[in-house]
């Protein structure tokens, strides 16, 4: 796969890795990994996973589905409901100190929360 093979290469090179310390960390042969830069072989699902780790980017990005390293990837909670990462971390923090309270009258507190949000941002904008 053409794609995969140019994007590993690059994310090397931007990130200041030679292909060795790259084999390193997956515990494979630097020939190994340089056939997967040229497509002569393909990584395991597990070895993409850990490629996809060391440089922070979704396997998305690695195959090509999409184009930006940077993208969010999503978690389904409910129907209906996605979070981030991001808003996950938001919400560990908020469970540990006011979900609870929150959730004692979930659409009047929220609004409130929402009042209190939006008389906070007025304030700093100034």
């Amino acid at each position: 796969m053409k794609i995969f093979t140019e994007r590993i290469k690059d994310l090397r090179i931007e990130n200041g890795y030679k292909q060795e310390e790259i084999a390193d960390k997956l515990n494979i042969t630097t020939s190994a990994y340089g056939y997967y830069e040229q497509g002569r072989n393909e990584p395991s699902l597990e070895t993409v996973k850990e490629i996809s780790d060391i440089y922070q980017v979704s396997t998305d990005y690695l195959f090509g589905k999409i184009g930006s390293s940077n993208h969010q990837p999503f978690y389904l909670v409910d129907d209906g409901l996605t979070l981030s990462e991001k808003e996950i971390q938001v919400i560990k923090l908020l469970k540990e100190s006011i979900l609870h309270e929150l959730s004692e009258n979930p659409e009047e507190n929220v609004e409130r929360l929402k009042r209190y949000w939006n008389f906070i941002n007025s304030e700093i904008n100034r």
